[in-house]
């Protein structure tokens, strides 16, 4: 009888202290679950920094660079790498920078070319243009976190910039063509608008155009021939990442 007493109590003790630890392990696990979830959160309203890659066909406006009235002008390959940081649901913060492959057009006439080189401007050129501009970013839709942004949306707006142009001009006169390597620094407006769709957590797809309205005329090598300043322009697909 007395061995019956001591096991049932024995066993009694073995009982609570397993339903302590029960009780304990589901504590532990519930207080975890609640801190990941505040962490997945936390996380989520984090990311509101974005990414960009563009590629994409753009074109250049200058003296020697092509018979715009009747659209005919090269089209040249680019490539711009931007980030932008939320400021505000509706507002962004917007660093671009990127490469666009300038020549000029090939169309002209001889008489047209040596008079040029009769007044020291370049007939023709080619080179490329190094860019960085920095710009507030409008939103059409606000969004506040990543988790819950529309799934369309478009942005826009206007900053300013630095354009470093390198390239290889030609000046055509009695004496034969003359050619050499010209740099020239300037600086421009930047107005950028575009669309973009969200396809995934992380990621949206878009398209965005860029028009870059510059102080200066001679970025062609050429001065005079239009009486307004040297531009480009750009029509990029785009890639973005929020993190």
């Amino acid at each position: 009888m007395k061995l019956h007493f001591y096991l049932q109590k024995k066993f009694s003790g073995y009982l609570g202290y397993f339903g302590k630890s029960l009780l304990l392990l589901g504590l532990i696990h519930s207080f975890s679950v609640q801190i990941q979830a505040q962490n997945f959160q936390k996380q989520a309203s984090d990311k509101s920094q974005i990414a960009y890659l563009g590629i994409g066909p753009s074109a250049f406006y200058g003296d020697n660079g092509g018979d715009y009235p009747s659209m005919q002008f090269p089209v040249r390959p680019n490539i711009a790498l931007g980030y932008s940081k939320n400021l505000v649901n509706f507002l962004q913060l917007r660093f671009t920078s990127g490469y666009q492959r300038l020549v000029s057009w090939d169309g002209f006439r001889p008489g047209t070319m040596e008079n040029w080189g009769s007044r020291g401007q370049a007939a023709s050129f080619q080179g490329g243009a190094l860019y960085f501009d920095i710009m507030p970013q409008f939103l059409l839709f606000p969004q506040d976190h990543v988790s819950n942004r529309p799934r369309f949306n478009a942005h826009g707006g206007v900053g300013l910039g630095a354009i470093f142009v390198n390239r290889r001009q030609e000046t055509i006169n009695g004496n034969g063509n003359n050619s050499r390597r010209v740099s020239t620094l300037t600086s421009y407006i930047p107005v950028r608008a575009g669309i973009s769709y969200r396809v995934g957590y992380l990621y949206n797809i878009g398209l965005e155009g860029t028009f870059f309205h510059t102080f200066a005329d001679d970025l062609d090598g050429n001065i005079g021939f239009n009486n307004r300043n040297d531009h480009m322009v750009q029509l990029n697909l785009m890639l973005m990442r929020y993190f």
